[in-house]
């Protein structure tokens, strides 16, 4: 009897029919032989309940597998991009001492060709970095985190909301060094410069120090959260 029910449930979730919107549509068979009694009517309900009940039952256990497995691979994707970002990051907290050294050597210079003393800007050199929220966001978009514990998806998105913070930060860093090379390529042409000129690439080039001093806050920040991270997630 048992057998019969089990194969009531499978014919349940292997519908061979559709509707017009394509949707898959459960088959319920009617009995094949005529109903002679309230009792046989009965038991043929009792038998399309129970196959129901274990065709929902068997359909809820596929989901739950699937979403487990879809929870699993998300959560070692992350992890795989938190620890290549916490890599990155520092390089980058390697060289923004020297960055901030270069600035301020680089405003003694302007300072001194600004007044018609003899200097020249020592070459520089530059690190971009770009933290990744590509696993994250893929997360998201195959329903992952909906799956995820609250404190859980609460820990990675403040962690992406600092990353994003870091990587809009890098992105006016290199924007006010573009801006601070055009002054320097002017200052360099044989026609002087103007006084307002002079003020204004000063600006810029205190405004990248500036920028520099933040991005190494944030990343101090980020490196902090990264060293702590995988003793939260456990």
């Amino acid at each position: 009897m048992f057998g019969y029910y089990v194969h009531l449930a499978l014919a349940f979730r292997m519908p061979n029919k559709q509707s017009e919107e394509g949707e898959q549509l459960v088959e319920v068979h009617p009995p094949h032989s005529p109903i002679h009694s309230v009792k046989e009517f009965m038991l043929h309900l009792l038998a399309i309940t129970i196959g129901l009940l274990i065709a929902l039952g068997l359909e809820a256990g596929v989901e739950w597998i699937h979403h487990r497995h879809l929870v699993r691979e998300a959560r070692e994707n992350i992890a795989q991009e938190i620890r290549d970002n916490q890599k990155n990051l520092a390089k980058e907290l390697a060289v923004l001492p020297q960055e901030e050294s270069q600035l301020e050597g680089l405003i003694s210079v302007v300072g001194d060709l600004e007044h018609g003393r003899a200097s020249k800007p020592d070459k520089m050199v530059w690190s971009v970095t770009r933290l990744s929220d590509s696993s994250w966001n893929t997360a998201f978009s195959t329903g992952a985190v909906a799956h995820m514990d609250y404190d859980e998806v609460r820990r990675y998105s403040q962690l992406y909301a600092l990353q994003q913070m870091f990587n809009s930060t890098m992105d006016h860093y290199l924007e006010s060094r573009r801006d601070m090379y055009a002054f320097l390529t002017r200052m360099q042409l044989p026609d002087k410069l103007p006084e307002s000129e002079w003020e204004s690439g000063k600006r810029v080039i205190a405004g990248e120090a500036v920028t520099g001093q933040f991005l190494l806050e944030i990343s101090n920040t980020l490196q902090d959260r990264y060293s702590k991270f995988p003793s939260e997630a456990k």
